[in-house]
C-alpha cells in the first residue's frame, strides 16, 4: 500500500512539474511585418525564430522553462513599431523583443529600450550605431558591409571599375564608399551609372556599359530591379565581359533563384549561406528546412541568431531581468555554423565573417538551376570597423 501511495505521489509530482513547464514560459515577442515592401522576408524570419525556439526548449529552455514565441504583426512604421512593442511588455509580459525591425523602425524604437525596460535585439536594420544599454544589432551594419568590400579587394586587387547603382541615398553611399576604397588601393573608377527605382528598362545603362568595360563591375541594383537588370544584361552578354563582377544586395538568396543563369559568375558577400555548414547534418539549415520546407537565407539565419543570443545571455543571468541580461549580453561569444560571433561591448554590434559566394549552375541532384560557392570568408577581425567614439551607454 505505501509502495502504491508512494508511487502515486511521484505521478503526481511529475504531472505537476509537467502542467509547470507548459504554463510558466519565457516569452520573447517578435515584431513582424507580413505586408509592403518587407513581407517577402516574413516567411523566412517566422521560421528562423521558430528554428530557435525549438533548439532552445530541446536543450531545457530559459531558465528552466520552456520559451514561447509572441508574435505581432505591425505596418512597419516607427509610430506602430513602439505602439507593438509598448503592447507586447505591458500586456504580454515579453522578456525581450526581436523580429523585422528595419532601418526606420530601429532608429526610433533603439532609444526606448531603457524606457520600456526590456531588451530589444535587431536582426534586421542595418542603421549605424544606436548606442542603448538595452538595445543590441546582429545584423551587419552597412558600414561593416563596405568594410568588407574593401577587404576583399585587397585580397582581390582589379585595377578598373564599373559601378552601376540605384539612384537612392543607399545607393550613391554605397558607390562612393567602393570607389573611395578602389582608388585607395590604387585603382580607377571609369563609369558610374545610377538608374532610376523602380526602373523597367535597363537597356541605356547596358549600352554604356557595354562600349567599353572595365575589368570589374559592382552591381547595387536591389530587389525587382536586381531581377530585371540580371535578365536585361543577360542578353547583351553584359557581365560576361567582366573579369569580376560583385554584388551588393545583388545576387542574394532572395532573388536568385528569380535571376537564374543570367547571374552566373557573379560574387556576392553574404553572411549567412547553407553551403558554410560543411558537417552533416547541418545544423541551422537541416533544422530550418524541417520548419519550412526550403533552405534558410541569411534573413533567417540572423533571427535564429537573435533567440540563440537572448536564451544564451537568459541562461547565463540566471534571470530574465533586463539590466542582468544586457550585461551578460555584453562579450557573448556564440558558437555558429559561421563560426564564433561575439558580442561586442562597446556597441553592442554582433562581429561576424563575411562570406562571398560565386554564382554557379546548381548540381543534378540539387533541382537548382543555380547556387552559391563559397569563394572566401573573411573573418572579423580582418574587416569590421572599429566601434564608434560617439556611441556612450
Amino acid at each position: 500500500m505505501k509502495l502504491a501511495v508512494a508511487a502515486l505521489s511521484a505521478a503526481a509530482l511529475s504531472a505537476a512539474a509537467g502542467a509547470a513547464w507548459a504554463q510558466e514560459t519565457v516569452k520573447i515577442g517578435a515584431l513582424m511585418i507580413d505586408s509592403g515592401p518587407l513581407a517577402a522576408f516574413h516567411q523566412y524570419s517566422v521560421a528562423g525564430l521558430e528554428t530557435a525556439v525549438a533548439e532552445i526548449n530541446e536543450a531545457g529552455g530559459i531558465n528552466g522553462r520552456p520559451v514561447e514565441l509572441v508574435s505581432m504583426t505591425y505596418s512597419g512604421t516607427p509610430e506602430t513599431a513602439l505602439q507593438t512593442a509598448t503592447r507586447l511588455v505591458k500586456n504580454d509580459k515579453v522578456a525581450a523583443i526581436t523580429g523585422m525591425i528595419p532601418t526606420a523602425v530601429a532608429l526610433a524604437i533603439a532609444g526606448r529600450a531603457t524606457a520600456l525596460d526590456t531588451i530589444i535585439i535587431d536582426p534586421l536594420s542595418a542603421a549605424g550605431t544606436r548606442c542603448n544599454q538595452n538595445y543590441f544589432r546582429v545584423k551587419a551594419s552597412s558600414a561593416m558591409l563596405g568594410a568588407s568590400y574593401k577587404a576583399f579587394l585587397k585580397q582581390n586587387p582589379v585595377e578598373s571599375w564599373d559601378i552601376i547603382a540605384g539612384d537612392t541615398t543607399s545607393g550613391h553611399d554605397n558607390a562612393d564608399s567602393f570607389a573611395k576604397d578602389v582608388q585607395d588601393l590604387g585603382g580607377e573608377v571609369r563609369t558610374q551609372l545610377f538608374t532610376p527605382v523602380p526602373s523597367a528598362d535597363f537597356g541605356t545603362y547596358v549600352t554604356q556599359l557595354n562600349q567599353e568595360p572595365a575589368k570589374g563591375l559592382l552591381a547595387i541594383v536591389y530587389g525587382a530591379d536586381g531581377v530585371t537588370f540580371a535578365k536585361q544584361q543577360q542578353q547583351f552578354g553584359l557581365l560576361d565581359k567582366y573579369e569580376v563582377v560583385l554584388g551588393n544586395n545583388f545576387a542574394i538568396p532572395a532573388v536568385l533563384p528569380a535571376m537564374g543563369e543570367a547571374a552566373l559568375g557573379v560574387i556576392q558577400n553574404v553572411t549567412y549561406i547553407p553551403q558554410v555548414e560543411s558537417e552533416k547534418p547541418r545544423k541551422f539549415a537541416d533544422a530550418f528546412a524541417k520548419i519550412a520546407g526550403h533552405e534558410p537565407d541569411d534573413v533567417a539565419f540572423d533571427m535564429y541568431t537573435s533567440m540563440i543570443a537572448l536564451s544564451q545571455a537568459m541562461n547565463k543571468a540566471g534571470t530574465e531581468d533586463a539590466s542582468a541580461v544586457s550585461k551578460a549580453l555584453e562579450g557573448l561569444v556564440i558558437e555558429s555554423p559561421v563560426g564564433p560571433l561575439e558580442m561586442r561591448a562597446q556597441d553592442h554590434q554582433l562581429t561576424r565573417p563575411y562570406i562571398f559566394a560565386e554564382v554557379v549552375a546548381g548540381s543534378p541532384d540539387s533541382g537548382k538551376a543555380v547556387d552559391y560557392k563559397v569563394r572566401t570568408i573573411i573573418p572579423a577581425e580582418d574587416y569590421m570597423p572599429p566601434p564608434s567614439p560617439e556611441c556612450k551607454m
